[in-house]
């Protein structure tokens, strides 16, 4: 196999680490991105500086490559975070972040790393999408917005970069076992009126988190797309088969149908 330089965002924990570590041990040449790496420990692959929303990170980050003769191959967009919280309680600031991170976070890199892949001839570009970006989660819905919002970037990104031989895949994981639960955040300021509510499905939320699959399935998966050279599909759901059931479901019943079952399931009523 042709070793090839696969870089990594959001690679010091979670998902992210866990795809980095895969890659390593299988002899691809790993880099990955903490916007502290010092704080990290028990890393198996260099692990630079960069914060995916600075433009200042994300040129220096290319800069860098770019003095040092580094070759990248695959970018892979995995930073991100959750938020949550009633829609209605959220600032404009802590909306404006969650899209910072999970949306123009990736915006920056693409926009930083298509001109060098050009120069290549070539690469292969990987984004880290979730259920939740076709699934809409009550309580979570600046993270599930983010999400939706990455699903037309990309969308429109695959056509326009594929005769660069730029390749765009997107994966969406369901429920895994990481630090996505302990690392969500709470919004400042949650009305007691979504008080029971919010707690209950955050509950729900965290129990199937705790018990979803395990990232090494998604390592895995991404290994196949960096190796496909054939067709591809449009975005590939990953996740226990219970999770992943949902997104053929919701387009057999139809939007409105598929909302009152899940309405039913969270125990959401009027």
């Amino acid at each position: 196999m042709d070793t090839k330089t696969v870089l990594i965002t959001g690679a010091s924990s979670g998902i992210g680490k866990i795809i980095a570590e895969y890659l390593n041990e299988r002899g691809y040449s790993v880099l990955g991105t903490s916007r502290n790496p010092a704080s990290v420990s028990d890393i198996s692959f260099p692990l630079l500086t960069l914060d995916v929303t600075s433009d200042e990170s994300v040129s220096q980050l290319v800069h860098q490559l770019e003095a040092d003769g580094t070759r990248v191959d695959v970018l892979i967009n995995n930073a991100g975070y959750g938020l949550a919280g009633p829609l209605e309680n959220f600032t404009m600031d802590e909306a404006r972040a969650q899209f910072e991170t999970n949306f123009f976070g990736v915006v920056r890199m693409v926009n930083a790393f298509l001109p060098v892949l050009r120069r290549q001839g070539g690469g292969v570009i990987i984004n880290t999408g979730s259920m939740a970006g076709l699934i809409g989660l009550p309580f979570q819905g600046h993270y599930s917005a983010s999400k939706y919002a990455l699903e037309g970037y990309l969308a429109a990104l695959r056509m326009e970069v594929l005769p660069f031989n730029i390749r765009v895949f997107n994966i969406n994981p369901g429920d895994f076992r990481t630090g996505f639960t302990a690392n969500r955040r709470i919004i400042g300021t949650v009305d007691p009126i979504y008080r029971r509510k919010f707690d209950q499905l955050l509950t729900m939320y965290e129990h199937d988190e705790n018990n979803g699959a395990y990232p090494i399935i998604i390592a895995r998966k991404i290994e196949k797309l960096i190796r496909k050279t054939g067709g591809y599909k449009v975005r590939y759901v990953i996740g226990k088969f219970d999770q992943v059931v949902g997104v053929p479901l919701k387009r057999l019943l139809g939007d409105t149908l598929f909302e009152q079952l899940m309405m039913m399931f969270w125990k959401i009523k009027k």
